[in-house]
């Protein structure tokens, strides 16, 4: 049986201090004595002071750009699995347990919560993002392997993913994180489950910015094909 005490929840956080506080008193509630870090990215709102407040570790990373808050994230990781979640309450930590499964099996090197195969709240991916990510994942699965959303932000990590993703490095600062994270991952055979994931629509504007994001992802699913290891 898993101790709680081997999972690490990771937030990276910038301005979220209106889901924040509800995500971290979830997961608290549903898995006592898990470690969670909150990584704030300059926020300039209360995201910080509530964390601390409920009793989460927050550490900050001066350099913007979610792929640098994750980055930091994975340098203070100390458990055996790591659940990363976008830190806007989008994602249900009741999934949890589920994606965990094929890691304590050893199915799975890494799992994938896919929203698109998944229960989706009304309003919670626009038209315009949902047809954006499904062309990015189709190029995905063509050059890496198939996969349904990888633009996700629901991550479970077997800890010798992240220390081989820090070994190699990431090299993106923003939201192609992901891309670059599967990326790797695919190349290096790493074995990785998708399992379908509810989503929830988030209480405030979208950060991401749905064509200039989407470029930068989409180059870089060609870029870490065709580069050298």
């Amino acid at each position: 049986m898993m101790n709680i005490k081997d999972l690490t929840f990771l937030l990276p956080a910038y301005n979220e201090e209106i889901s924040i506080g509800d995500l971290i008193k979830e997961i608290q509630e549903l898995y006592p004595n898990s470690n969670i870090i909150v990584v704030d990215n300059n926020s300039t709102d209360k995201t910080a002071s509530i964390s601390i407040k409920l009793g989460a570790e927050v550490i900050f990373e001066k350099k913007q750009g979610k792929a640098y808050a994750i980055r930091k994230g994975f340098e203070h990781l100390d458990s055996l699995y790591l659940i990363m979640l976008d830190a806007d309450n989008t994602y249900n930590p009741h999934d949890v347990l589920k994606l965990l499964e094929p890691l304590k099996k050893d199915e799975a090197d890494l799992v994938l919560g896919t929203r698109l195969n998944g229960n989706l709240e009304k309003g919670a991916i626009s038209k315009t993002n949902k047809i954006g990510n499904k062309i990015l994942s189709i190029i995905a699965s063509l050059l890496y392997q198939p996969v349904s959303d990888v633009c996700t932000g629901f991550w479970v990590f077997d800890r010798k993913v992240i220390d081989y993703l820090l070994e190699v490095g990431i090299e993106a600062r923003g939201f192609e994180v992901e891309a670059e994270m599967f990326a790797k991952c695919s190349k290096n055979n790493f074995k990785i489950v998708e399992m379908p994931i509810s989503y929830r629509k988030r209480r405030d504007k979208p950060k991401l910015n749905s064509f200039v994001d989407g470029l930068t992802i989409f180059k870089t699913l060609f870029i870490q094909k065709f580069k050298g290891d």
